[in-house]
């Protein structure tokens, strides 16, 4: 059984939009991180984003608009491969990517909070679905090559066509690797999630910090 643990803080890795949604629904997003709303599936490009500190992440250069819909451009970042589908307007008057300065600020301080955090000595839970378990051991390494904080644990989930939920030994004890039902919408399959958030809370809640 899962020992219930309190954090720090909580960060959703992605790699889509449904950690963060289900962070929030049960009650565990206090605070914004970088990867939250973005679609970044591709686990090589996110370890690089990572080694790298964020250095080329999202540049205005590296920015491709691809298509829109009715209110946003979708957007990719051609050195990472990141995909944005929320962050950007779309308005048939304004050029493409007018709204980017307003981004780059939302964006550099959620970065800053979570690199302060991945340096620090706090207990943080990283979470991100993962199609692989290979993958979450690469993120792994990864992470723990390139910060320091040697309190950090991670929840790595696996969807499957399994109606059950099941733990994955990791081998690790800071690894908990989980396959939950992929669900009907891109928000997941919310009882899973509920019972996989559950052991977990935020400590000390603190201020708002979702922007």
């Amino acid at each position: 059984m899962t020992m219930v643990r309190s954090f720090d803080a909580i960060f959703s890795l992605g790699s889509s939009c449904q950690v963060a949604s289900q962070l929030r629904r049960n009650g565990l997003r206090t605070a914004a991180g970088p990867f939250d709303w973005f679609n970044f599936a591709s686990t090589p490009g996110f370890c690089q984003v990572l080694e790298s500190r964020f250095e080329r992440f999202m540049r205005l250069p590296n920015l491709e608009v691809y298509s829109h819909s009715v209110n946003c451009h979708y957007v990719r970042d051609k050195a990472s491969t990141c995909l944005s589908f929320h962050d950007f307007k779309y308005d048939p008057k304004r050029p493409p990517l007018f709204d980017y300065p307003e981004f780059r600020d939302r964006l550099k301080r959620r970065i800053g909070r979570f690199n302060r955090c991945l340096s620090s000595v706090q207990d943080v839970l990283l979470i991100r679905t993962v199609k692989h378990t290979e993958d979450a051991f690469r993120i792994f390494e990864t992470i723990e090559n390139s910060y320091s904080n040697p309190h950090l644990q991670y929840l790595f989930v696996l969807h499957s066509s399994d109606p059950d939920t099941a733990e994955i030994d990791s081998g690790h004890p800071r690894i908990r690797i989980v396959r939950m039902p992929a669900g009907a919408t891109w928000e997941g399959d919310a009882k899973a999630w509920k019972k996989v958030l559950a052991p977990y809370s935020i400590r000390n809640r603190p201020g708002n910090h979702s922007t």
